[in-house]
């Protein structure tokens, strides 16, 4: 049977101005490509609940999305600050300390490597353009595209090694960013400017990417195996 992956949600209002559980249709059509069923895990206060809700699930998809409240990494918020919801924080915190417990695999896009990193005791640069150490190329497209914005030189030996090479072209959609590692992670792709693009637990599954793979793979299959891999690993672990 093929693995379900759980979509984890993200809050939004809808048209009647309603608070609504939301995601992209880009990440579910992702992992049906990949071979997995996908499910949207709808946000909730209720933490106790997300066992029973995730009952089925085999891995965990985490999304991009708003900003992170920088209170969790113990820092107050800069004018550059983004739009973020503490409550989203703390589910998706919630979710990812379940997908730990049972060690089931996990990928993390965009905002997801950054929840995965707080949640492990590290740290986000808020905005790159004023807090990274030295000067950055842009990250942030102007628009959603489905192009290639610069390459990544990924780690030797890594996971993401093992599916893509040496070097890979990818898009980028982001203000914030790795800043100080969480612990037992290890970081599997950089940017020229030396922006962290990847990163991956060193006895979970999990893997991290900063960029947005989703929606590459709206224009070709360059992204698949990435996809694969997650689901793969999901239907072995199963």
């Amino acid at each position: 049977m093929k693995p379900v992956i759980a979509v984890v949600g993200h809050t939004d209002l809808n048209k009647f101005n309603m608070p609504a559980t939301s995601i992209p249709t880009a990440y579910t059509h992702a992992v049906e490509k990949a071979g997995g069923v996908p499910i949207i895990l709808p946000f909730t206060p209720d933490l106790d609940i997300l066992p029973a809700m995730a009952a089925s699930v085999r891995g965990f998809l985490f999304t991009g999305g708003k900003d992170m409240d920088p209170a969790f990494f113990h820092q107050a918020p800069i004018p550059e600050l983004g739009e973020m919801d503490t409550a989203l924080d703390r589910f998706q915190m919630g979710v990812l300390d379940l997908a730990m417990a049972l060690k089931l695999p996990v990928l993390a896009i965009c905002r997801g490597l950054q929840v995965v990193n707080v949640a492990l005791g590290g740290t986000l640069f808020q905005d790159i353009y004023t807090q990274a150490p030295g000067p950055v190329r842009k990250h942030t497209q102007d628009v959603i595209s489905f192009d290639t914005d610069h390459k990544i030189e990924i780690a030797p030996g890594s996971r993401l090694h093992g599916i893509f090479g040496d070097r890979i072209p990818v898009n980028s959609r982001h203000h914030q960013a790795i800043d100080r590692l969480g612990e037992n992670l290890v970081i599997t792709a950089w940017s020229p400017d030396g922006i962290i693009e990847a990163a991956e637990h060193q006895t979970l599954p999990m893997d991290l990417v900063q960029w947005h793979p989703e929606l590459m793979l709206q224009k070709n299959d360059a992204m698949l195996p990435l996809f694969k891999s997650f689901v793969d690993r999901c239907q072995y672990l199963a």
